[in-house]
């Protein structure tokens, strides 16, 4: 941990920046989106941007060793404390992301829409190599 950082359980702040850290295997891409969007009027109103998202491919990537998915925001406000604003835009990110959350039926049944898409998309690249 370098100087100045902050150690939060899923993510790191770091001078006006907070990163954000999520395993593919937990969240998707479209549940954190729907979990920022949902708070994304408060996090401006306390001098939040949302910086966009990355992906971090592990370099042994397996069914064990998942992608990270990284959600960035930086601190834009004038005074006030930015590591305390950004553990606040941090807890209300995750907050966010539980209130949008889809119920279980719906969310099972998104999973294995895209289980069916991945299996069809390795198909295709299959018979595009001749195998």
């Amino acid at each position: 941990m370098s100087p100045g950082e902050v150690k939060l359980p899923y993510g790191t702040i770091t001078d006006r920046k907070l990163v954000m850290h999520f395993s593919a295997f937990d969240m998707d891409l479209p549940i954190i989106a729907s979990g920022i969007r949902e708070r994304m009027d408060v996090l401006r109103e306390i001098g939040v941007a949302f910086a966009g998202f990355g992906t971090e491919i592990p370099p042994n990537m397996s069914e064990q060793t998942p992608a990270r998915v990284k959600a960035f925001f930086e601190y834009v406000g004038t005074g006030g404390d930015p590591v305390a604003v950004l553990k606040q835009a941090y807890y209300l990110v995750w907050s966010g992301m539980i209130q949008t959350f889809p119920f279980l039926e719906e969310w099972a049944e998104a999973k294995s829409n895209l289980s069916n898409l991945t299996i069809a998309q390795a198909e295709v690249i299959r018979a595009r190599r001749g195998q």
